[in-house]
Protein backbone atom coordinates (compact mmCIF):
# COMPACT_ATOMS: atom_id res chain seq x y z
CA UNK A 1 0.00 0.00 0.00
CA UNK A 2 1.38 3.43 -0.90
CA UNK A 3 1.48 6.43 1.40
CA UNK A 4 -1.17 8.24 -0.64
CA UNK A 5 -3.83 5.57 -0.11
CA UNK A 6 -5.82 5.79 3.12
CA UNK A 7 -5.66 2.85 5.47
CA UNK A 8 -8.60 0.41 5.39
CA UNK A 9 -9.74 1.38 8.88
CA UNK A 10 -9.91 5.03 7.80
CA UNK A 11 -12.12 4.07 4.86
CA UNK A 12 -14.42 2.15 7.19
CA UNK A 13 -14.53 5.07 9.62
CA UNK A 14 -15.37 7.52 6.82
CA UNK A 15 -18.15 5.26 5.57
CA UNK A 16 -19.57 4.89 9.08
CA UNK A 17 -19.44 8.65 9.78
CA UNK A 18 -21.13 9.45 6.46
CA UNK A 19 -23.85 6.92 7.21
CA UNK A 20 -24.42 8.35 10.70
CA UNK A 21 -24.59 11.89 9.31
CA UNK A 22 -27.17 10.86 6.72
CA UNK A 23 -29.26 9.01 9.30
CA UNK A 24 -29.16 12.08 11.55
CA UNK A 25 -30.35 14.31 8.69
CA UNK A 26 -33.14 11.92 7.80
CA UNK A 27 -34.37 11.83 11.41
CA UNK A 28 -34.09 15.59 11.87
CA UNK A 29 -35.97 16.41 8.64
CA UNK A 30 -38.33 13.41 8.63
CA UNK A 31 -41.37 15.43 7.52
CA UNK A 32 -39.53 16.89 4.52
CA UNK A 33 -38.22 13.46 3.51
CA UNK A 34 -41.70 11.93 3.77
CA UNK A 35 -43.44 14.73 1.89
CA UNK A 36 -40.86 15.15 -0.91
CA UNK A 37 -38.30 12.31 -0.95
CA UNK A 38 -36.99 13.07 -4.42
CA UNK A 39 -36.56 16.79 -3.72
CA UNK A 40 -34.81 16.21 -0.40
CA UNK A 41 -32.43 13.68 -1.98
CA UNK A 42 -31.72 16.25 -4.70
CA UNK A 43 -30.85 18.89 -2.08
CA UNK A 44 -28.44 16.53 -0.32
CA UNK A 45 -26.85 15.46 -3.62
CA UNK A 46 -26.25 19.08 -4.64
CA UNK A 47 -24.76 20.01 -1.27
CA UNK A 48 -22.44 17.01 -1.35
CA UNK A 49 -21.35 17.89 -4.87
CA UNK A 50 -20.57 21.40 -3.69
CA UNK A 51 -18.61 20.28 -0.64
CA UNK A 52 -16.63 17.52 -2.33
CA UNK A 53 -16.24 19.11 -5.76
CA UNK A 54 -13.20 18.17 -7.80
CA UNK A 55 -12.52 20.24 -10.87
CA UNK A 56 -12.30 18.10 -14.01
CA UNK A 57 -9.14 17.52 -15.98
CA UNK A 58 -5.52 16.92 -15.15
CA UNK A 59 -3.95 19.16 -12.56
CA UNK A 60 -0.78 21.03 -13.60
CA UNK A 61 2.44 20.25 -11.81
CA UNK A 62 3.66 23.58 -10.48
CA UNK A 63 7.33 24.44 -10.46
CA UNK A 64 8.27 25.72 -6.99
CA UNK A 65 10.96 27.92 -8.55
CA UNK A 66 8.26 29.96 -10.30
CA UNK A 67 6.70 30.79 -6.93
CA UNK A 68 10.06 31.93 -5.59
CA UNK A 69 10.69 34.02 -8.69
CA UNK A 70 7.24 35.60 -8.40
CA UNK A 71 7.92 36.57 -4.80
CA UNK A 72 11.23 38.13 -5.80
CA UNK A 73 9.55 39.97 -8.65
CA UNK A 74 6.98 41.39 -6.21
CA UNK A 75 9.80 42.63 -4.00
CA UNK A 76 10.99 44.72 -6.93
CA UNK A 77 13.72 42.63 -8.56
CA UNK A 78 14.08 43.24 -12.28
CA UNK A 79 13.42 40.59 -14.90
CA UNK A 80 17.05 40.71 -16.08
CA UNK A 81 18.19 39.81 -12.57
CA UNK A 82 15.77 36.86 -12.31
CA UNK A 83 16.54 35.24 -15.67
CA UNK A 84 19.98 33.79 -14.83
CA UNK A 85 18.77 32.64 -11.42
CA UNK A 86 15.71 30.70 -12.55
CA UNK A 87 16.29 29.71 -16.19
CA UNK A 88 18.50 26.64 -16.61
CA UNK A 89 21.65 27.21 -18.71
CA UNK A 90 20.61 30.80 -19.41
CA UNK A 91 24.14 31.94 -20.28
CA UNK A 92 24.78 29.02 -22.65
CA UNK A 93 21.79 29.39 -25.00
CA UNK A 94 21.84 31.50 -28.17
CA UNK A 95 20.08 34.84 -28.42
CA UNK A 96 16.97 33.54 -30.20
CA UNK A 97 16.39 30.74 -27.69
CA UNK A 98 17.13 33.09 -24.81
CA UNK A 99 14.32 35.40 -25.97
CA UNK A 100 11.89 32.49 -26.09
CA UNK A 101 12.95 31.31 -22.63
CA UNK A 102 12.55 34.82 -21.20
CA UNK A 103 9.05 35.16 -22.67
CA UNK A 104 7.97 31.77 -21.33
CA UNK A 105 9.43 32.57 -17.90
CA UNK A 106 7.69 35.96 -17.72
CA UNK A 107 4.41 34.35 -18.79
CA UNK A 108 4.68 31.67 -16.07
CA UNK A 109 5.51 34.20 -13.36
CA UNK A 110 2.70 36.57 -14.33
CA UNK A 111 0.24 33.66 -14.54
CA UNK A 112 1.31 32.62 -11.04
CA UNK A 113 0.82 36.17 -9.77
CA UNK A 114 -2.57 36.40 -11.48
CA UNK A 115 -3.66 33.24 -9.66
CA UNK A 116 -2.29 34.49 -6.32
CA UNK A 117 -3.71 38.01 -5.97
CA UNK A 118 -2.53 38.40 -2.39
CA UNK A 119 1.05 38.53 -3.65
CA UNK A 120 0.44 41.36 -6.08
CA UNK A 121 2.23 44.49 -5.05
CA UNK A 122 0.40 47.71 -4.58
CA UNK A 123 2.16 49.95 -7.07
CA UNK A 124 2.02 53.54 -5.99
CA UNK A 125 1.38 56.15 -8.62
CA UNK A 126 3.87 58.98 -8.49
CA UNK A 127 2.47 62.07 -6.87
CA UNK A 128 1.87 64.97 -9.22
CA UNK A 129 3.62 68.17 -8.42
CA UNK A 130 1.29 70.85 -7.15
CA UNK A 131 2.86 73.57 -9.31
CA UNK A 132 1.17 75.23 -12.24
CA UNK A 133 0.47 73.11 -15.29
CA UNK A 134 2.81 73.65 -18.22
CA UNK A 135 1.29 75.45 -21.19
CA UNK A 136 1.59 74.12 -24.70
Amino acid sequence: MTDAEPKPDQKQALRRDALLADQHLKRKYRELFQSDPKGSRDIIRRVRARVFRMKPGPKPQRNPMIAKAARQRIRGDSWSMLYPLYIDRYAEVNEFTRGLLEDAFRRKVTDYLRNHPRLKCQRETPAKESGPEPTR
